[in-house]
C-alpha cells in the first residue's frame, strides 16, 4: 500500500491549483516590478526631452549672441543696444527653465552672461583697452560652457553609441 506515490485526480486537481495560484502570484510580482522600473523611464525620458529642449533653446540664444561678439571683435557694426536686448532674453530662457537644469549649466551660463555684459559696457564706455582679453575671457567662458553642456547631457557617449549602431549595421 504506497499511498504517498500514487496521484488520485482529485489530488492532480489540487496540485494543479495550487501551482497555478503560485505561477500567477509569481508573474504578477514580477509584472508589478517591470511596472514601477518602466514608470521611472518615462518620467526620466520626458525630463531628458525637455531638458533637451531647454539646451537648445540657450544654445541658440548662445548662438546669436556669439555672432554678435564676433561681429564686434571683427569690428563690424553692431547695435549694442540690441545685444543687451540678447542677453536679457537668454537670461529669461534660463529663469523659466531653471526646474529641470543643472547647476554647473546654470551657473556657466551666468558667468558668460556676466563676461558679455562686462564687455559690452566696455564698448559702450570707449574703454578698448582691455579689449582683446575681455574678447579671450568671453570666448573660454562660451567654449566651457559647451563642454559643459556636452558632458551633462552625455552627448558624447551617446554619438559613441550611435556610432556603433550605424558601424554594425543596427
Amino acid at each position: 500500500m504506497n499511498i504517498c506515490c500514487q496521484i488520485k485526480p482529485e489530488n492532480l486537481k489540487d496540485f494543479f491549483y495550487l501551482f497555478g495560484i503560485f505561477s500567477t502570484f509569481i508573474i504578477s510580482v514580477f509584472t508589478i516590478y517591470i511596472a514601477n522600473k518602466n514608470r521611472k523611464n518615462s518620467l526620466r525620458e520626458s525630463l531628458y526631452k525637455e531638458q533637451m529642449n531647454f539646451i537648445s533653446k540657450l544654445t541658440n540664444e548662445f548662438y546669436n549672441l556669439h555672432s554678435d561678439l564676433s561681429k564686434l571683435k571683427n569690428n563690424q557694426k553692431v547695435d549694442i543696444q540690441e545685444t543687451k536686448l540678447k542677453i536679457e532674453k537668454t537670461f529669461e530662457v534660463m529663469f523659466s527653465n531653471i526646474h529641470i537644469s543643472s547647476n554647473k549649466i546654470l551657473e556657466k551660463s551666468s558667468d558668460t552672461l556676466n563676461t558679455i555684459n562686462f564687455l559690452l559696457n566696455e564698448l559702450e564706455n570707449k574703454n578698448s583697452a582691455n579689449l582683446e582679453s575681455n574678447f579671450e575671457t568671453y570666448f573660454n567662458n562660451y567654449r566651457e560652457l559647451i563642454n559643459i553642456i556636452k558632458l551633462e547631457l552625455g552627448v558624447d557617449s551617446l554619438s559613441k553609441e550611435n556610432q556603433k549602431l550605424i558601424r554594425y549595421g543596427f
